[in-house]
């Protein structure tokens, strides 16, 4: 049906970046632009809405043209820092901040370590078949957010409305063959409050690993005809992870995972240039600066030295807190201990000079004096470092998201932009063509049309979710609605960006005003805008 129109496009859009000038092509799209405005009174059928089609179809490739030529802007900046809700700096007296991805950024090297490790340990410690020596980490197959269902061993990811996304769910390495299956559990795509508590959800980029050991087993297990628990498997692998995680030693340093990484920091720790800077502008205008971290003090201490260049790094910070064990540690009354102090004494108050461990929400509070909306507390992980401080302190919070970077690129991509761009528009032709008034001798065909755009449009959502991973899609976004992951940062979240050297390029006193978000009944007021009425 279209053919004739792609042919007369390719002459168009050819004839316009032939021309010899920038603004003769602009104005020859001009034009395509007033053609493609609607006249109400003409008569509604079938041929109109594919006329429609046409011109809107013309009009986009056009405004690629001319986006090549003259690019339009719009693009995200990688390093803004985005806001979900105001946040005035001048009222921000006391900055704190985790270890682990956000003072500290892994290289690419340490979740093949990791699954390597954790892997090592299943054969070794859990008895696991030896054969899955023989599978290893894929760092293309998984994302962070993702949910795990210790019922079925399903792998999924869930949108903002506790809806899975119908083409996200893998059984192993293998995506779900019957989707009935999963109807036949929750009677559709929605998955219960009581069933979501029950499901394991992978929160940070230590959970990648996780996720990918997950599935190859599963999909070994598959194949090898081996009987298993789904929820067994993940308490075993959850088990070997804090084995690396946390162990025990006489160093202090922690388990296997943080020895790796210390004996060789250059393979897995990125250096961070502009960290002490900004560190030290914040310390320049009085501000207030503690480290409030689940790793150990001897960790974090040769990490930092390295990524700061400086072992004197302690003066950074005016309060050091390390093996706090968040999130509990806003929540009991762990005291706090002196960190490597030949001491028993109670600790009542924060020294200078001095490193503790433990401890709780309450005694930091009453120790220092700092409370509510005074503190921005930045971190990466939802529930480690944003709800409680969020719901029960009133701090202010930023996170820190790696992936934000590469996500933006993509989407920043002519392809991505060009591509979304004509999925909107396609849906909005769908809407109207759906309530359209007309006559039973035009219904048919119509309805034959309307099939042809669902279909174009199922492959365009495809196709934007396989650019951002060929399995799960965006981090941050379903087809059209925020993923679970994404709402939690938008609820739990004032700022967030992708690294946290980003900060630094906004000065002390700066004010993160958040765009208006628009409600859906609210959308007339914004073509008002753009329309300049």
């Amino acid at each position: 049906m279209f053919g004739g129109f792609v042919t007369r496009f390719h002459k168009v859009a050819y004839r316009l970046l032939s021309t010899t000038t920038i603004s003769k092509n602009i104005s020859r799209i001009s034009s395509f632009e007033q053609q493609a405005n609607i006249n109400n009174n003409k008569q509604l059928n079938d041929k109109y809405f594919l006329e429609r089609y046409e011109q809107k179809k013309l009009l986009h490739y056009a405004r690629q043209a001319r986006d090549e030529l003259v690019p339009l802007g719009g693009l995200v900046d990688l390093n803004d820092v985005f806001i979900n809700n105001e946040v005035n700096l001048n009222y921000t007296k006391v900055y704190g901040f985790d270890y682990d991805y956000t003072l500290a950024n892994y290289t690419e090297n340490l979740p093949r370590a990791i699954y390597r490790v954790l892997r090592h340990i299943l054969i070794k410690q859990f008895s696991y078949p030896k054969g899955l020596e023989s599978v290893d980490f894929d760092q293309d197959f998984a994302i962070r957010g993702l949910h795990y269902d210790m019922q079925t061993g399903w792998l999924m990811k869930i949108d903002a409305f506790s809806n899975v996304q119908m083409n996200t769910i893998y059984f192993g390495r293998e995506p779900l063959k019957d989707i009935q299956e999963l109807h036949k559990i929750h009677k559709g795509v929605h998955i219960s409050q009581e069933y979501l508590n029950d499901m394991y959800q992978l929160n940070d980029l230590f959970s990648i690993p996780e996720a990918c050991l997950l599935a190859d087993v599963i999909q070994y297990f598959n194949e090898h005809n081996v009987k298993f628990h789904p929820r067994y498997l993940v308490e075993d692998i959850r088990a070997a992870a804090r084995i690396i995680h946390l162990g025990a030693s006489r160093d202090g340093i922690g388990g296997q995972l943080h020895h790796m990484i210390i004996n060789n920091i250059p393979e897995f720790l990125e250096k961070a240039p502009r960290l002490v800077a900004y560190l030290e502008k914040l310390r320049a205008q009085g501000k207030k600066l503690f480290l409030l971290t689940n790793s150990s003090f001897a960790f974090v201490d040769k990490g930092l030295s390295y990524i700061t260049g400086n072992a004197d790094w302690r003066s950074l910070f005016d309060v050091i807190i390390c093996a706090a064990d968040k999130p509990t540690f806003y929540i009991t009354r762990r005291p706090f201990r002196r960190v490597s102090t030949p001491t028993w004494s109670i600790v009542d108050k924060f020294e200078e000079g001095n490193v503790y461990q433990g401890g709780n929400m309450m005694d930091f509070s009453k120790f220092t004096g700092w409370q509510g909306s005074s503190i921005m507390y930045i971190g990466d992980h939802v529930y480690s470092d944003l709800v409680s401080p969020t719901l029960h302190q009133g701090w202010r919070t930023g996170c820190v998201i790696r992936e934000l970077s590469t996500e933006i690129s993509i989407r920043n991509l002519p392809t991505s932009r060009f591509s979304l761009s004509w999925l909107l528009n396609l849906e909005l032709l769908i809407r109207e063509a759906q309530v359209a008034s007309i006559d039973q001798q035009h219904r048919e065909k119509l309805q034959l049309l309307l099939n042809e755009w669902r279909s174009e449009r199922k492959e365009l959502r495809t196709l934007l979710k396989r650019v951002f991973n060929p399995q799960f899609g965006s981090v941050f976004r379903t087809h059209h609605n925020p993923t679970f992951f994404a709402n939690k940062i938008r609820k739990f979240a004032d700022l967030y960006t992708s690294n946290i050297e980003n900060f630094n390029n906004y000065p002390l006193d700066y004010i993160f005003y958040p765009e208006r978000a628009y409600l859906p009944h609210e959308g007339l007021v914004e073509i008002f805008l753009d329309q300049k009425q």
